[in-house]
């Protein structure tokens, strides 16, 4: 598929794919134009402010009718409500590796598993895993591709139809069908979608080759979505569909 009539393509930076810009430049902080008697004079004020607090802290403010409460030894401190600045949002724990976490290692404890034939695509550039299969004859040219990716930066549907439109982008007489929302095989996940796409994919000598596609997407409970990938030449897609149909499940069982 890829020399022969296109590559997979790689994600714009701008989805979130790429390096941010740079971060914020802080200048050096500029020398104090005081005179030492000036900064000597604010410490000794700073710390008259400070016994003072700690008088009125004791005393609760020196007035009987006063309303602010004092602290006690045997009061109870309620907590702040969780997503606040002194109560995080609790993290994701890291998932231990499991007896279905084989073969490559996507990340966020997710795996899948290449069939027999396909490798390892040669750009290691490109962002998460994609394995190609080569044509029959080793000429140079791959008969379609499996690429597995991640984002937190969509949901299950959003990030399934966001990647069919790159993947089509450039083809002829592009059909997507209609995703469907599809049961999600664990609890871990909370939304799984699948969408297919056919067209006609251009080749060096101008020739049309009919191709085929799907994308499947799920989101997991801390909203991580991996998405899997795969397009192959129509001719070579009814005879390997078992193939993608393995390695996407295998996917899948890694969540369990």
């Amino acid at each position: 598929m890829s020399q022969q009539y296109g590559a997979p393509q790689q994600p714009p930076a701008p989805g979130g794919w790429g390096p941010g810009p740079a971060g914020p430049q802080f200048r050096s902080p500029a020398k104090s134009s005081k005179t030492p008697w000036i900064v000597m004079g604010g410490a000794v004020l700073a710390v008259l402010l400070i016994a003072v607090g700690v008088v009125l802290l004791v005393t609760g403010g020196g007035g009987k009718d006063s309303n602010t409460p004092v602290a006690r030894p045997d009061d109870k401190v309620t907590p702040d409500p969780i997503g606040t600045m002194y109560t995080p949002e609790p993290t994701e724990a890291p998932k231990a590796k499991g007896p279905n976490d084989v073969g490559v290692e996507v990340g966020k404890g997710v795996w899948f598993t290449p069939a027999k034939g396909w490798l390892q695509g040669p750009d290691k550039t490109i962002s998460g895993k994609y394995w190609i299969l080569q044509e029959f004859n080793h000429r140079g040219f791959i008969d379609g591709y499996f690429w597995v990716r991640q984002t937190t930066l969509y949901d299950a549907k959003g990030f399934a139809e966001h990647l069919v439109d790159i993947e089509s982008n450039g083809f002829k007489n592009v059909r997507i069908g209609k995703g469907v929302m599809v049961d999600c095989q664990t609890d871990v996940l909370k939304s799984c979608y699948s969408i297919n796409y056919t067209a006609d994919v251009p080749s060096k000598s101008g020739k049309l080759l009919p191709f085929k596609g799907f994308v499947t997407a799920y989101q997991d409970k801390f909203g991580q979505v991996t998405a899997t990938d795969a397009g192959l030449e129509s001719r070579v897609y009814d005879r390997r569909v078992n193939e993608l149909i393995a390695m996407n499940n295998s996917v899948i069982k890694s969540y369990l």
